[in-house]
C-alpha cells in the first residue's frame, strides 16, 4: 500500500507504526479548540506512541551505556596501578567527566532523526489531515509539535546525563579522582552538552517539516552536521590554511558546538561563549522559520 495514501482515522502505518486520531479523539481536541495546552497533550501522546521514537531512545541509551562501558574499562587499566593525587586528580576527574559527555555529540544524530519523523511521520502515514483537522491553527500545530519534541528530546537526554552521574561517581570515587562537586565549570559541561542535543536536534525537525520526507530530512541532518567540517577542512588544504577559511570554520555548527559547550575561549580565535550559543540558536532558526513558513502555507 502506498504509505503517502491516508487511511482511515484510528488505522496503524506500517511504516511509523503511529496511529491517526479517530474522529472522536479529534472532536474531544477540538473542543479545546485551540488551546496550545491540549495541542501539546496530544502531540506528546503521539510521540509517546510511536514505536520508532522508542528505538531511536534505546539505541541512545545503548551509545552512552558503550561509552561508560568503555571509560569504565579503561580508567581501570590505566589508574589500576598509578593513581593521580591532589590537583592532577581533579584534573583526570574531570577529564573523565568530559570524555563520556563528549560522546553526546552523536546522540544528537538519533535526536535529530526522531525530530525529523516526529513531523514526516505526520504525512507519510496521511495522519497530517486528521491533526490539522483537530487543531486548524497550523501554527499552533507547528509549535505544540516542536515544542512536545524538545520536551521529549530534554526528558530522554536529562535521563541519559543522570545515568552517566550514576556510573561515573562511584568511579571516581573509587578510584580518588573525583572533581570539584561544585565547579561551575563541571556543571556548565553537563548543562551546555544537554542544551546543544535540543537546540540541534530542532534542526531535524525544521528539515522535516521543509521537505516531508523522513529519508531527505536524515540524510540532509547528517550533511548539514558533518558536510561542514569536510568542506572547511578541504577548504584550508587547498589555500594553505588561509585566514578567511580559519574564520569562517568559526561558524560551523561543530566548532559552535565546542566553543558553547567550553565554558571558555579554549583557543585564541574562539567566539565568546554567549556568541557561540546565540548562533547556535540562529542555525536552528534557519531552517525552522522557513519550515514554519512552508508548513502553514501548502496543502496538507
Amino acid at each position: 500500500m502506498n504509505a503517502n495514501i491516508s487511511r482511515a482515522p484510528g488505522s496503524t502505518s506500517p511504516a511509523t507504526g503511529s496511529i491517526a486520531p479517530t474522529p472522536a479523539s479529534a472532536a474531544a481536541l477540538g473542543t479545546a479548540e485551540l488551546s496550545i495546552s491540549g495541542a501539546l497533550r496530544a502531540e506528546w501522546m503521539k510521540l509517546t506512541s510511536l514505536r520508532l521514537n522508542w528505538w531511536l531512545s534505546l539505541a541512545a541509551l545503548g551509545l552512552i551505556l558503550v561509552t561508560l562501558v568503555a571509560t569504565v574499562l579503561s580508567t581501570h587499566y590505566l589508574l589500576a596501578e598509578n593513581s593521580p593525587q591532589g590537583a592532577e586528580a581533579q584534573l583526570t576527574g574531570l577529564a573523565l567527566f568530559e570524555n563520556v559527555f563528549s560522546s553526546f555529540t552523536l546522540v544528537t544524530l538519533l535526536m535529530g532523526a526522531l525530530a525529523a519523523v516526529a513531523i514526516t511521520g505526520e504525512h507519510t502515514s496521511g495522519s497530517i489531515r486528521s491533526s490539522l483537522s483537530a487543531v486548524p491553527n497550523r501554527t499552533m500545530f507547528f509549535a505544540a509539535k516542536l515544542l512536545a519534541v524538545c520536551g521529549f528530546i530534554a526528558a530522554l537526554t536529562a535521563a541519559l546525563v543522570v545515568l552517566c552521574f550514576l556510573v561515573l561517581l562511584p568511579m571516581a570515587g573509587f578510584y580518588d579522582i573525583l572533581p570539584p562537586l561544585l565547579d561551575p565549570g563541571l556543571w556548565w559541561m553537563i548543562v551546555s552538552n544537554w542544551a546543544v542535543v535540543i537546540v540541534t536536534a530542532s534542526l531535524g525537525f525544521g528539515l522535516g517539516a521543509l521537505l516531508r520526507s523522513t529519508a531527505g530530512a536524515v540524510v540532509t541532518y547528517c550533511l548539514l552536521l558533518f558536510s561542514g567540517p569536510i568542506a572547511l577542512g578541504l577548504l584550508m588544504a587547498i589555500t594553505g590554511y588561509a585566514q578567511w577559511v580559519e574564520e569562517l570554520a568559526r561558524f560551523e555548527i561543530f566548532q559552535l558546538q565546542r566553543q558553547f559547550i567550553g565554558g571558555t575561549a579554549s583557543m585564541g580565535t574562539d567566539l565568546p561563549v554567549p556568541l557561540a550559543g546565540a548562533l547556535l540558536l540562529v542555525w536552528a532558526g534557519v531552517v525552522l522559520i522557513p519550515g514554519w513558513l512552508l508548513f502553514t502555507r501548502r496543502d496538507a
